[in-house]
């Protein structure tokens, strides 16, 4: 980076880390403790401020590597931080879904048309099984 350890207050680690983040300067002033905007300001106007800004820049230029790892890792605070049993739930669904760990639904699906309730009421029990993709023995006990 070019600067040496202790050339940059605590402060203005903080002022360079908050604005390399995307914070506007005043407020990256706000969140390091500077009493004014125009304290940051000037501050952030500092050479050596300056050039660990551009090293923080030049840094998240680089190519993002993010893998299953770090989403599983992303998951597992999630769940962590967790307030109720509908977030935990939903955080483990995704965690199932990343890690391939159900196959795809083959349910068959089907899909009826009717125009209206009299049509439904005209049907016999038999056809109305049908529809619904059972046959007339569905309901009939099976014996040993």
């Amino acid at each position: 980076m070019g600067l040496t350890v202790g050339e940059l207050t605590v402060q203005q680690e903080k002022l360079v880390l908050l604005i390399s983040s995307g914070m506007s300067v005043s407020a990256a002033g706000r969140g390091s403790g500077y009493g004014t905007s125009s304290a940051a300001l000037s501050a952030a106007k500092l050479p050596a401020v300056q050039k660990a800004i551009d090293y923080y820049r030049e840094q998240m230029r680089e190519e993002v590597k993010f893998e299953r790892a770090n989403a599983h890792s992303m998951y597992m605070e999630a769940y962590s931080a967790s307030a109720t049993a509908t977030e935990m739930k939903n955080t483990v669904d995704s965690l199932v879904k990343l890690h391939n760990l159900v196959g795809p639904d083959n349910a068959t699906q089907v899909n009826i048309n009717i125009n209206n309730e009299k049509q439904l009421e005209r049907l016999t029990d038999e056809e109305l099984l049908k529809i619904a993709g059972k046959d007339t023995s569905y309901l009939e006990p099976q014996g040993d």
